[in-house]
């Protein structure tokens, strides 16, 4: 969090109870060195960022990078670095905030001395009309006293002549002040050239980044809705950060930045409304050591902008791509894994909680994916055409639908997956309906997003309201069939698994890649029906 010491912030940040025997320290006080709020919030957002993967590795007593155990020496080490690059970051704001001082200045002589110097032209103009008055009225007097001038009309001319030029005077230095500050208003044939200033470098127009988006990236018919949509949210969201800038101004230091605030944001932010204030969150996260985003998620953002900016290359709107090679901490905190016989247990004996999807709905999507390792997607995409025998052998077909825009996630995963026999016996065709298209038809389509993400977000809050942990989710149904299927005792080849599971193959023989034109169905009936579950029994009530 942010502490407001005399004029200037401070960085302040509580170790971790357990560390604190390492560092020597309750917590890590750094000047900023700075009055300026926003300024002292960016360098915060930094600061907890490094902070935070020097407790991770604390904790683990291990170099990220290098993969080595380290010592205590080592940790206080990393922690006075910190506060050397925050000093050099200080140092640098510092340094641009001369350099711009110093141009302000400058720019402010220049309109002093082009102010000086239309003073001048109105004063030479001055003086010159006033010299031509005072010739005037010269002559006139000597030719009335010589007497060349004797007859009235002459006389009458020359002194209007005087009058007139006397009244323009008279209303010039009325009007002086005003007219030396105003462009133009001192007779081209009068004005003095200013010396001629260094000319600034002319940068080349740049459409902004929300422009750069819906030119190289939504136009793009190649990339799916949902990257399109994702994208769109990672350039919302650094929007909302630094504004919708030009793409010549997002540098490698810009992007920095983004990466040190995505790194600060609670893990909560990207699961709730996205119109919070930022800064306001980062804060938050500061103050009540909240997770923060993981590796993963950092670079999902990063590996979308990088792709847009590869677009804007290619198209020579932007020169280089400051979205490239960098490090995440890829470290994951929750591994997912496979059920154990104790989990499903517990999965079968408890009841379904959720009020907008039945249990027979649940029952039937769980089932599904423990007798055949398909993906959450592919099962809620399931139509009733899509069941189907082949080679006379009940199968689901997991296969594109362009009309919906949905297809599976990869190649590989268009197949056809032969319907296990405790399937059957359960039921699961009595789920299809005249007049419904799809087979879980109670499924509700949203407006935006894959079907199945309300079915995904109650499974996972169900699976934590009775106690099963973090590292187990929806997808671990897919890791256990393949765990159990790779342990079989059985003849069962890899080959006949990948296709099972529309993985693809992880043996890369000739034969295998060249030569094999398709896995028998009979084959892949045999790999679904060694799958064995005494513990998971879900009851349906259709």
């Amino acid at each position: 969090m942010l502490a407001l010491v005399g004029t200037h912030y401070h960085f302040r940040r509580v170790v971790p109870v357990a560390l604190r025997p390492l560092f020597g320290k309750t917590e890590f006080w750094i000047s900023l060195k700075t009055g300026n709020k926003s300024e002292a919030r960016l360098s915060a957002m930094a600061l907890h960022a490094q902070t935070s993967a020097l407790f991770r590795t604390a904790r683990l007593m291990t170099d990220p990078a290098q993969k080595k155990p380290i010592t205590k020496d080592d940790l206080l080490a990393l922690y006075e670095d910190i506060i050397k690059q925050q000093e050099k970051v200080i140092e640098n704001n510092e340094r641009a905030t001369a350099g711009q001082l110093k141009l302000e200045r400058y720019r402010a002589s220049m309109t002093r001395y082009a102010d000086l110097l239309k003073t001048r032209a109105f004063i030479a103009y001055s003086s010159e009309a006033l010299e031509r008055l005072n010739q005037n009225m010269i002559k006139l007097r000597k030719d009335m006293i010589t007497g060349t001038m004797q007859d009235k009309a002459s006389l009458a001319r020359k002194t209007e002549e005087i009058d007139r030029l006397h009244a323009t005077l008279v209303k010039l230095f009325q009007t002086g002040p005003a007219l030396s500050q105003a462009p133009g208003a001192v007779p081209p044939s009068h004005q003095l050239a200013p010396p001629t200033p260094s000319p600034a470098p002319v940068l080349p127009s740049s459409p902004r980044l929300t422009e750069a988006l819906q030119l190289a990236l939504l136009a793009d018919s190649q990339k799916s809705e949902a990257t399109k949509k994702e994208t769109a949210r990672t350039v919302a969201l650094f929007v909302q950060a630094f504004g919708d800038k030009p793409i010549k101004e997002i540098t490698g230091r810009v992007a920095g930045e983004f990466r040190d605030l995505l790194f600060s944001l609670p893990t909560s932010y990207a699961k709730g409304k996205q119109d919070l204030d930022l800064n306001a969150e980062v804060e938050r996260a500061q103050e009540h050591d909240l997770p923060t985003l993981s590796g993963k998620s950092v670079k999902n953002h990063f590996m979308r902008l990088s792709a847009l900016w590869n677009q804007l290359i290619r198209r020579e709107i932007a020169d280089k791509n400051p979205w490239s090679n960098w490090d995440f901490d890829l470290t994951k905190r929750n591994p997912r894994r496979a059920w154990t016989n104790d989990e499903l247990a517990l999965l079968s004996s408890s009841a379904w909680t959720c009020n907008t999807i039945s249990q027979a709905t649940f029952a039937g999507i769980t089932l599904v994916a423990a007798y055949s390792g398909m993906r959450l997607g592919e099962i809620c995409n399931l139509r009733n055409e899509d069941i189907q025998e082949v080679d006379g052998i009940p199968c689901f077909l997991i296969r594109p639908h362009p009309e919906d825009k949905w297809t599976p996630k990869t190649e590989a995963g268009t197949r056809n997956v032969p319907i296990h026999s405790a399937l059957l016996d359960w039921g699961i065709l009595d789920f299809r309906k005249d007049g419904e298209k799809f087979l879980f038809s109670e499924l509700k389509t949203p407006k935006s997003g894959p079907r199945g993400t309300d079915f995904g977000r109650n499974f996972s809050k169900f699976k934590t309201t009775i106690g099963l942990p973090a590292a187990i989710t929806f997808h671990s149904f897919r890791h256990t069939v393949s765990t159990r299927l790779r342990n079989q005792a059985g003849d069962l080849r890899e080959l006949w698994i990948d296709a099972l599971l529309g993985h693809e193959a992880s043996h890369k023989s000739q034969g295998a890649t060249t030569y094999l034109s398709g896995i028998a169905t009979e084959n892949l009936k045999q790999t679904v029906e060694a799958l064995r579950y005494p513990a998971l029994c879900l009851r349906c009530s259709l």
